[in-house]
């Protein structure tokens, strides 16, 4: 059987009266072959650094939570860090097929940014 990653993503809000939901599923393009998952500790504070990938050589799904210390993240890191997004402690993200090479770093000055993260790939 080959190998499938389907990601499914259900908000529900309640209280206010009327129910609200959100619902989204995200699968990817490619048949995966690869996944690691990843617990890292920024080396240095205030420098880039490459999220480790294993054998996974193109990247279908990063799923990226912050762990401590608000954290960056370039999806598409080619030769300076240009922060994508911004993931606040204890938040995660869902990213299909992201751009490129992904590279963290921490949003607050001088601090170390901790991340668990999946990534799902051939």
């Amino acid at each position: 059987m080959a190998a499938e990653c389907r990601t499914k993503l259900v908000v529900k809000f309640t209280g206010l009266g009327k129910e609200e939901e959100f619902s989204s599923n995200f699968v990817t393009t490619s048949t995966p072959t690869r996944a690691i998952y990843h617990y890292a500790i920024q080396d240095t504070a205030d420098t880039a650094q490459a999220l480790e990938l294993g054998d996974v050589s193109t990247v279908e799904l990063l799923v990226i939570k912050c762990v401590s210390n608000d954290v960056d993240i370039d999806l598409d890191y080619v030769s300076s860090f240009d922060a994508d997004l911004t993931i606040q402690e204890g938040e995660c993200a869902v990213i299909p097929k992201p751009a490129g090479t992904i590279y963290f770093k921490n949003n607050d000055a001088s601090e170390q940014s901790t991340v668990e993260y999946l990534i799902v790939g051939t």
